[in-house]
This record gives C-alpha cells, sequence and structure tokens, in this order.
C-alpha cells in the first residue's frame, strides 16, 4: 500500500509498507503487535461503554444504523429463508451487536472475541437473554479464524478489523468469504480515516481510509455491493461506514 499516514504520535510514514514493515515485518514482530492490543483491552472494563472508548451512548443510534443496512443488503434472504440462518460476530467484544441486532433475525451465532474477559461478559449478558438464538462463544483473534465453508449467511465485522496486519486482513477476509452460504454477505463497519491511515500505538490498531479498505477488499477477492456512511455522530470522531461484501466469483458464475 503506497498511501501515506500518520501515528498518534505525530509521526509520518510514506506508505502503509514502511509503517508495517517498522510495526510488523517478522513473526515476532506480528505477535507482539496482536499481544499489544490484548495488554491494552485487557485493562478496559467488560462494558458498552469499555468497548466503544467512553462513547457508549453512540450505541442505540449505531445500532439503528446496522440494523438499517443489514435489513438493506440481506432483509430479502431474511424473509424468504425457510432454513436456520446463521452469522457470526467478529470481535464481538461483550457481545453488542449479537445482542442488540443479530440475534433478532438469525437462528444462531458464533461470537468470536479474542479479550477473555469480554467474551465472558458477552457469555452472561447473552445466556440470561429472552431470545431463542442459540450463541456459541469462540476465544480467538480474527487472524485466527479458521475456514467453516458454507456455514454463514451474514459474517459481522465492526470496529476491530484494524487490528489486523494488512496481510493478516486479507486472508481473514477470504476465510469469510469462503465460509459464506451461497447468498451469504460479508458486512465490514469500521471507522474511516480522511486519507491514508493512522495508526494508535497504543492499542495497536490502523484507521483506514475508504480508499485503503477497499484496496483490502479487493485483495481478497471481495466486491463491495454497498456502502454507507453512518450519521449524526458526535464532532471529533472519525467517520464510520459500513460495506457490504460478496465474492467477486459471484458474478462471473
Amino acid at each position: 500500500m503506497q498511501s501515506g499516514g500518520l501515528d498518534t504520535d505525530g509521526t509520518r510514514y510514506k506508505s502503509a509498507d514502511d509503517m508495517w514493515r517498522e510495526q510488523a515485518s517478522s513473526p515476532f514482530d506480528t505477535a507482539c503487535w496482536y499481544q499489544k492490543g490484548i495488554d491494552y483491552w485487557d485493562k478496559v472494563e467488560a462494558s458498552v461503554d469499555g468497548v466503544l472508548g467512553g462513547f457508549g451512548t453512540i450505541s442505540p443510534n449505531d445500532l439503528k444504523h446496522s440494523k438499517s443496512f443489514l435489513l438493506d443488503v440481506f432483509g430479502e434472504q431474511l424473509e424468504k429463508s425457510a432454513s436456520s440462518l446463521v452469522a457470526a460476530d467478529c470481535g464481538a467484544g461483550v457481545g453488542r451487536i449479537t445482542k442488540g441486532l443479530l440475534s433478532h433475525y438469525f437462528t444462531e451465532v458464533d461470537v468470536i472475541e479474542p479479550v477473555r474477559h469480554f467474551l465472558s461478559k458477552a457469555e452472561e449478558s447473552l445466556s440470561s437473554s429472552s431470545s431463542t438464538c442459540k450463541c456459541n462463544f469462540l476465544l480467538k483473534g480474527l487472524q485466527e479464524v479458521e475456514e467453516r465453508p458454507g456455514r454463514y449467511d451474514v459474517v459481522w465485522i465492526q470496529w476491530c478489523i484494524g487490528h489486523l496486519t494488512d496481510e493478516d486482513c486479507v486472508e481473514f477476509l477470504k476465510v469469510c468469504s469462503r465460509s459464506l452460504k451461497p447468498e451469504g454477505v460479508v458486512v465490514v463497519k469500521e471507522n474511516n480515516a480522511r486519507r491514508g491511515f493512522v495508526l494508535d500505538k497504543q492499542d495497536s490498531s490502523v484507521t483506514r481510509s475508504d480508499s485503503y479498505l477497499v484496496q483490502l477488499f479487493n485483495k481478497a477477492g471481495l466486491k463491495v455491493t454497498t456502502s454507507r456512511l453512518e450519521t449524526d455522530l458526535p464532532e471529533g470522531l472519525f467517520a464510520v461506514r459500513a460495506y457490504a461484501l460478496v465474492p467477486q466469483t459471484r458474478f462471473f458464475a
């Protein structure tokens, strides 16, 4: 990636490639990158406010936007399906998306989260819910997710893909693509940098621009069918955009 960017210390990089050479140029460096992220989140309270960085008040509007987006990109399948619908909630945190959205439309959800006390909170919260949705709780990072061919109707990835290196991001998206049912959709909802990228050195994450993310989607063999900016966010936050992605091969079948 040739787009330039900067980090939270103000250091500028000529390209994302330069940044990644500094941050994750070897297996050891990459392991340290992921561990630093886990170490950061291990110290954060297991609550909606905690996982949203102190902006828990945005959750209701965010869920409203996500519901509208889900119904627009997958509503027809939700209406006509006579079989069980399965979703994955990737980087699920305390289960906010599963509880507030996915459990209302899917019969089963794989709740995937690498931070142990977040996953424990998600299990506690979802187990006490009146929903009939079956939830499976998986303690693993996105870079560790294994392919499950034909399992998912929807893979939902929100506010977590920035913790992946570019290489692992592309591989993870390929895994997601190969795990979809024939009419399945991958949804990525993520912060957008205005240009290039912003490296957060505190929690080992990268906020990528819209064009940067689309390049990664293309590398993974995924096509953006719909994208939409979220509105009504507090001033000073990154823009947030949702993307609906399907395998490019679907257009040539």
